[in-house]
């Protein structure tokens, strides 16, 4: 693959995949049926960036629709192309702890395009009634969200409502520089997880300035996030919600055609209590190294630096890892003590692609371990901190928060072109929190309000076991409209017995031009 594919950065851009295509076409890779399958899924997935007439439809609907197998309605004019799509995901399933069906109910419209080929745009808007499980109905009651949501609302006594609009321009004023705003999501890693910045809270507001130049990609990305947890706990439930902000500089470097290595720094900043501060311009900075500038500014900020790790031997295997630190005392990490200011975390997993020499059987499996207290912060207040690495009441990294260790193995198979199956196993073990009580896996909790300065380690607290376990098989009816037959169980097992829980899940969903969704918690 070309050094100059970055994939440590998502979401990919259609550029890239479309290169990263053409470099693997030219290498003869897609050999077997089903790998041609998918090569011609991928490239009739990706017009216009794709010009190979065979992906225009024989039979288009009623002369205007499905023009391209893909897409629904296209508009291909030299200097504007549009391509829209409707997007459906309804899913019924049975729980053993729930005595009523359990239901998605997902409608969505899905756009993109570009104009001159140099502003490109992208949109997706949706509409979702859904009856969850057990535990995702705790998380909302206790956090007063639902993951990878805004506002939800009750719908008919037991289950939620919400709207989700996201989307974003894209633009590039020179070629090795592209721009991107709008409101989104976005990942670091090459892992299932993500320790630096994952994809499981919600959308919200960005700048990204992307700068790929030689081996290196740069990016400086500046986020608006807001502040739901101090609304949730407060007598005070005024609007809007506060504001907090997090800018991040992130340096990818491949050093071989095999080896890459980023260099990851954020801050974390709010409006200082109703100051008026609001965006902090001194943290426009582009350089790297924002902890020189943070200083200057009297050290108000959660800073937050990191590693990302990717390194392929063999052609098959990939090896991939992070680190993440956000605060230590040299001292103490060498007296071993388990002092709580030594807050960071570690990941280390493994890719195997045809396993055996078997087409399109995949084998991955991931440990991702975090100390307790990282991704919190102090404040004024010492019941909560505002500068959390959190959005919306949901981590920006890892759904456990802190305090965790957690194995995870995933197996992925094709054995048809239109056939897919998959097996995930999660393991963990963290420590939770009794009534009034600070162990630190609750990372919207002061650091400040520890429980003990020494001898803290992984899983302290009230000790918790969690297992989830998912099956299931994919059949492509057309392109990008799937049936999904699934299987999840998630076993919960903790020191104080209330808490613990049993849920068996049987399910079977259709989908159109949308991920399937499982259990990540």
């Amino acid at each position: 693959m070309s050094a100059a594919n970055f994939e440590d950065i998502r979401p990919y851009k259609r550029d890239a995949l479309a290169a990263m295509l053409l470099i693997m076409d030219s290498l003869n890779i897609f050999v077997s049926n089903v790998d041609r399958f998918n090569l011609s899924y991928l490239q009739s997935d990706n017009l216009p960036l794709s010009s190979n007439r065979n992906f225009d439809s024989n039979k288009p609907v009623l002369r205007h629709f499905y023009k391209s197998k893909a897409n629904f309605y296209q508009v291909n004019e030299p200097n504007f192309n549009l391509f829209v799509n409707p997007v459906l995901y309804l899913m019924a399933a049975e729980s053993d702890s729930d005595e009523k069906i359990l239901y998605t109910n997902t409608r969505a419209l899905e756009l993109h395009g570009d104009i001159d080929g140099k502003l490109g745009f992208y949109a997706f808007i949706s509409e979702n009634q859904m009856r969850v499980a057990q535990h995702e109905n705790e998380y909302r009651k206790t956090w007063g969200v639902y993951p990878g949501a805004h506002l939800t609302k009750t719908f008919k006594g037991d289950g939620i409502d919400f709207f989700q609009a996201r989307g974003y321009i894209t633009f590039s004023p020179i070629k090795p520089i592209g721009i991107q705003f709008g409101q989104d999501r976005n990942f670091i890693g090459n892992g299932l997880r993500s320790l630096l910045l994952s994809d499981f809270a919600t959308d919200y507001l960005f700048l990204k300035i992307n700068t790929k130049v030689w081996r290196f990609n740069y990016m400086n990305l500046f986020m608006r996030l807001t502040d739901r947890y101090g609304s949730l706990i407060a007598a005070d439930r005024s609007r809007p919600y506060p504001a907090k902000y997090v800018a991040l500089h992130y340096l990818s470097f491949n050093v071989l055609k095999n080896l890459n290595i980023g260099i990851y720094e954020s801050v974390t900043f709010h409006d200082n209590n109703g100051t008026g501060r609001g965006f902090d311009v001194n943290y426009l900075n582009p350089i790297i190294f924002y902890r020189s500038i943070e200083h200057q500014l009297g050290d108000p900020d959660k800073m937050m630096v990191g590693l990302n790790l990717g390194y392929t031997p063999f052609r098959n295997i990939k090896l991939y890892g992070q680190f993440m630190l956000s605060e230590f005392r040299i001292n103490d990490l060498r007296a071993r003590n388990g002092h709580h200011a030594n807050k960071y975390g570690y990941q280390a997993g493994f890719k195997y692609v045809d396993v055996l020499g078997l087409s399109n059987l995949d084998f991955q499996m991931e440990y991702n371990r975090v100390r307790p207290y990282s991704y919190a912060h102090y404040d004024i207040s010492k019941d909560y901190s505002v500068n959390s690495y959190t959005h919306y009441n949901q981590p920006l990294a890892h759904p456990l928060g802190a305090n965790f260790s957690e194995w995870i193995i995933k197996l992925d198979a094709q054995p048809l072109p239109r056939l897919t199956a998959g097996l995930m196993l999660i393991q963990a073990h963290y420590g939770a929190d009794s009534s009034g009580s600070n162990w630190g896996g609750n990372i919207f909790l002061s650091y400040r309000d520890y429980e003990r300065e020494l001898g803290n380690s992984v899983g302290q607290g009230v000790g918790t076991n969690l297992l989830i376990a998912e099956l299931w098989f994919s059949y492509q009816l057309r392109h990008n409209l799937f049936i999904d037959l699934e299987g999840r169980y998630r076993k919960l097992d903790s020191q104080l017995p209330e808490r613990n829980s049993n849920n068996l899940f049987l399910g079977t969903s259709l989908r159109l031009n949308l991920g399937r969704k499982g259990w990540s918690f």
